[in-house]
C-alpha cells in the first residue's frame, strides 16, 4: 500500500452496531465500508471490524464475550501509523473492562498523528488515547447517533416537516421514525465527508458554543479541556486519573439518562478527587433523562461542589453531549476560548485550530 493512501477504520467496540447496519440498509459492514469509501475519495482506504461490529449483545451473559479482539482491535488501529482515523459507530457500553487489555504506549512510537472520534461510553478511549501526543481525541459523534438525532429533529419539527400531511398526535411518532430513517445514510455518509476535511486540516462548521453561567472570562483565552460522559470519568478514576487531570485546565461533563442524586454522587466522586478544586473552568454539557431536561439540575449540583473560595467559570455549551446537532470538543489540545457579551448576557464559543494538528 502507497504511504499516500491513508486508513479510516471503522468499528464498534462499545455496543454491537449490527442494528446500525441494517438500518442504514447493508447487508453488512464490509458493504457499508466500500460505500464510505466511495465518498472519502481515492487517498484513503476504508478498513472495517466487521465481526466485531455485528457482534450480538446477551446482557445475561456479561454483555460482550470478546473482549480480547476489540482491546487488539483498538491497539492495532492506534499503532499503524497508515490509520489517519478511528471512528466508533457506537458507543453504550461494554467497552471500559478493556481497558487494561490496550498498550496506549504504542502511540508513543507513530510519527504521525491519528484522529479518534467519539463520544459517550467511548469517553474511556478519546480520553486516554487523546492525552498521547500523536492522538487527537475528538469528543464527537458516534455517526451511529445521527438516527436518534435525526428523530429528534423530526418530532420539533413535525408540523413543518409533515406540511400538507395530515397526521393524528398517536402518527407523530412513526413519521418522525420514518423521516430519519430516509434521511439516515446521507447525513452518516455526511460525517465520513466531514472526517476527511478535519484529519486535512480543514475542520467543520460545527463549533462548540453556548453561554457563561459563571465566572469572568477574557475576550479570548486559551484553554485545554479534560473529561467528556460524566459517569465515564468517575469510572476512570482510579486507573486512569492522569488522562483526566484538571489542573490547568477546563473539565468537560454531560451525562444521559441519569437522575440529579446521581449526577451529585458522581459530582461528589470527582470532588474528593480534586477534580473541581483544581479546574480552570468546567463546560456543561447536555444532561437528560429519558427525554427530560436537567441541564439546570445538573448546575445546581455542580454549584454545590464547586470550591467556595474561588468563582470557577462555568460555560453551558448548547451542542456537547447526546444531543442534535452535535460539535466536535477536542481534548488534551489547546483551544480558544472566545466571548462576547451582549444586553442578553455573555455568549461563548470555541474556536479550533484545525490545520496545526495534522
Amino acid at each position: 500500500m502507497k504511504r499516500s493512501q491513508r486508513i479510516i477504520h471503522v468499528t464498534s467496540v462499545g455496543s454491537s452496531a449490527a442494528d446500525e447496519i441494517h438500518r442504514l440498509g447493508f447487508r453488512s459492514p464490509e458493504a457499508l465500508a466500500e460505500r464510505i469509501a466511495g465518498v472519502v475519495g481515492p487517498r484513503y482506504r476504508v478498513t472495517c471490524a466487521g465481526k466485531i461490529i455485528m457482534t450480538p449483545v446477551k446482557e445475561a451473559e456479561g454483555g460482550r464475550d470478546d473482549d480480547a479482539a476489540r482491546a487488539a482491535d483498538i491497539e492495532s488501529a492506534l499503532a499503524d501509523d497508515n490509520v489517519a482515523a478511528l471512528v466508533c459507530i457506537r458507543g453504550g457500553s461494554w467497552f471500559v473492562r478493556t481497558l487494561p487489555r490496550i498498550d496506549f504506549d504504542v502511540l508513543k512510537r507513530r510519527r504521525h498523528p491519528v484522529f479518534v472520534f467519539g463520544f459517550s461510553e467511548m469517553t474511556a478511549l478519546v480520553g486516554v488515547a487523546g492525552a498521547y501526543a500523536k492522538c487527537v481525541g475528538l469528543y464527537d459523534l458516534c455517526p451511529g447517533f445521527i438516527f436518534s438525532g435525526l428523530r429528534r429533529e423530526a418530532e420539533g419539527r413535525i408540523t413543518q416537516l409533515a406540511r400538507g400531511i395530515e397526521l393524528a398526535p398517536e402518527q407523530h411518532s412513526a413519521f418522525a421514525a420514518g423521516w430519519a430513517a430516509a434521511n439516515y445514510l446521507p447525513r452518516f455518509l455526511d460525517f465520513f465527508r466531514e472526517v476527511v476535511d478535519i484529519i486535512e486540516g480543514r475542520g467543520t462548521a460545527r463549533r462548540p458554543s453556548g453561554r457563561v453561567l459563571a465566572g469572568r472570562l477574557p475576550a479570548r483565552s486559551k484553554i485545554t479541556i479534560v473529561g467528556g460522559n460524566l459517569s465515564l470519568v468517575e469510572s476512570l478514576l482510579p486507573r486512569y486519573a492522569s488522562a483526566f487531570e484538571t489542573r490547568g485546565r477546563w473539565l468537560a461533563l454531560e451525562e444521559i439518562n441519569e437522575s440529579p442524586d446521581r449526577f451529585d454522587r458522581m459530582m461528589a466522586a470527582l470532588n474528593l478527587a480534586g477534580l473541581f478544586e483544581r479546574a480552570e473552568g468546567v463546560l456543561i454539557g447536555d444532561f437528560q433523562d429519558q427525554g427530560r431536561d436537567l441541564r439546570a439540575a445538573a448546575v445546581a449540583v455542580l454549584k454545590r461542589h464547586l470550591p467556595a473560595r474561588r468563582r470557577v467559570p462555568i460555560v453551558s455549551l448548547e451542542n456537547f453531549g447526546h444531543i442534535w446537532p452535535i460539535a466536535p470538543l477536542p481534548l488534551h489540545r489547546p483551544v480558544t476560548l472566545v466571548v462576547s457579551r451582549s444586553s442578553g448576557g455573555a455568549r461563548a464559543h470555541i474556536e479550533i485550530p484545525w490545520a496545526e494538528w495534522v
